[in-house]
């Protein structure tokens, strides 16, 4: 028997089972041809439902044009991924796995090089990636960027996804008023 016994154990979710409490999370696998999943990407993540993940995280999807990080990542802002995914997201959860896509924007942290795009961030501060910084948004950018959010969640659930998870970076300032436990630099 396992010190960890609640590892293996059915977990429900909003609505789901997970057959167990282990989570394939996401990361960039720069699979894509030309911003489509193909079949290699929806091997590699059927792969993770076959060995035993309860749910598996699809590689991040960029949710708008200016916060791209890398030139291989899931096209942005494009139906045209929807019935690839569709493939991909079936036979997950054939095997088992609850399926959810991973979206984000990298805000400052972007790199205009590999993205062909100004990256735009809340602060126009300077990216570890790009150290020409970064477009500071106006609030009709920021609408922008919250609308393509909630399009790549539409989108997801048009692929197939059980769900979305939401990369995001919060501000010192605002971690401090959220969470008291954040070490401020």
């Amino acid at each position: 028997m396992s010190h960890h016994r609640h590892l293996t154990s059915p977990l429900q979710l909003r609505g789901h089972t997970l057959r167990n409490r282990i989570v394939f999370g996401a990361h960039t696998n720069n699979m894509s041809d030309q911003g489509i999943p193909g079949p290699r990407q929806g091997k590699y993540l059927l792969e993770r439902a076959l060995g035993g993940a309860a749910m598996v995280v699809c590689e991040p999807v960029p949710a708008h044009r200016t916060g791209v990080l890398t030139r291989g990542n899931i096209s942005h802002e494009s139906d045209a991924i929807i019935p690839h995914f569709r493939r991909i997201t079936d036979e997950v959860k054939d095997a088992g796995a609850v399926v959810i896509q991973q979206i984000y924007h990298v805000g400052a942290h972007g790199d205009s090089d590999l993205s062909f795009q100004p990256h735009w961030s809340p602060s126009g501060a300077p990216s570890y990636h790009d150290p020409d910084g970064s477009h500071r948004m106006t609030v009709n950018e920021i609408n922008e960027v919250l609308d393509a959010h909630v399009a790549a969640a539409i989108r997801a659930k048009a692929c197939g996804f059980h769900g979305v998870e939401v990369w995001g970076r919060l501000p010192f300032a605002a971690r401090s008023v959220l969470d008291p436990m954040v070490q401020q630099p």
